[in-house]
């Protein structure tokens, strides 16, 4: 029943953009793109934030290069989930329904995937590009598990480490043997929910479009899985306090069907990639300093921040380790566990 939804749901999407797609091809491996008779394309590229946050910002700036480069090119920006949820997204980019989508990865397919938004898989920037960065082992991993579902990966856009919002004052949210009894959202992945609950609240997993009103209505009581600037975003009219657990690092994926790219020239190929990697690298100088940035005006805005400590951010860390990674290992496998760890050790 769940997979029957969850198709109804993504065919009622597609049918909402079908009428602004072309049809796509067939293939399902990458090609090289420079035997393709040139032609125009138009491509709708997805993301989840607000109308005028640095996300969106950063897509258009994107769009426009591509066109600066190749004006057969022209990527059309959707932003705040106007094509639909970026987990039903991701396979519409799949099918080819919609060309591009800048957004976390979901696992609903794969769940190697989840991997992505592991909790507390890096504890500094340096971890973080180590294991993250476009050329990185790890994310090469990512890329071919994405060509499995006929999605090409172009780069990837860092944004913070994350905290959880709450409409109710935490009693000891440091205090791990404390339950605070709240429920609170998570991602629909297990180590987030494995994580929501070792922080003391209970788990509820939730697609991400659902979130405010629930937060409203008062079916939930806060939400983990994004950060400051995503909650200021997004959110700020619904939280009370926010809390930098940095439970996760939040980093999304800039891809494209996979035939369609492989029907564009290689110079056409070109101009998408590079476009693609001035997006990261920027995104790399500028995203660290962007937190303290965005807590300021979450407090600003009047929401109250619950400052950890650096030995309590390391507790968190270390129990998270503890705890909850041996069961994802068993999830995303050792090859991968290690992997990740040796890129950390790397990095100090």
């Amino acid at each position: 029943m769940k997979n029957i939804k969850r198709g109804l749901s993504i065919a009622i999407v597609a049918a909402m953009v079908l009428g602004m797609t072309a049809c796509g091809g067939s293939g399902k491996t990458e090609s090289a793109g420079k035997a393709a008779e040139k032609k125009s394309f138009s491509l709708k590229l997805s993301h989840y934030r607000a109308e005028g946050s640095p996300a969106d910002i950063n897509a258009k700036e994107f769009a426009d290069n591509v066109k600066a480069a190749d004006d057969s090119l022209e990527v059309v920006v959707y932003p705040a989930a106007q094509l639909g949820d970026y987990t039903a997204v991701q396979e519409l980019v799949s099918v080819g329904d919609v060309e591009m989508q800048m957004a976390t990865l979901s696992s609903t397919v794969d769940k190697y995937l989840g991997i992505t938004s592991a909790p507390y898989i890096c504890a500094t920037w340096d971890e973080a590009k180590a294991i993250f960065s476009r050329d990185s082992e790890f994310t090469e991993t990512i890329r071919t598990h994405l060509e499995d579902q006929n999605i090409k990966l172009l780069s990837v856009y860092p944004l913070y480490f994350g905290g959880a919002i709450l409409n109710k004052e935490p009693n000891q949210p440091a205090n791990l043997d404390v339950r605070e009894g709240y429920k609170v959202r998570c991602q629909t992945m297990k180590g987030a929910e494995l994580v929501t609950n070792m922080l003391g609240y209970n788990a509820t997993p939730m697609a991400l479009n659902d979130c405010f009103t629930a937060l409203q209505t008062g079916v939930i009581d806060g939400m983990i899985g994004s950060g400051a600037e995503g909650y200021y975003s997004s959110y700020r009219d619904v939280a009370t306090y926010y809390l930098p657990y940095n439970d996760h690092f939040e980093v999304w994926y800039l891809y494209i069907n996979l035939d369609k790219w492989n029907e564009m020239t290689t110079e056409q190929q070109d101009a998408l990639q590079t476009a693609a990697n001035k997006l990261e690298d920027d995104r790399w100088e500028v995203a660290p300093k962007e937190t303290a940035e965005y807590e300021k005006k979450l407090e600003d805005y009047g929401v109250k921040i619950i400052e950890f400590t650096d030995d309590e951010l390391q507790n968190f860390y270390n129990k998270c380790w503890e705890s909850v990674w041996p069961e994802l290992t068993e999830l995303y496998g050792e090859d991968a566990v290690e992997l990740v760890k040796n890129l950390k050790a790397e990095a100090k």
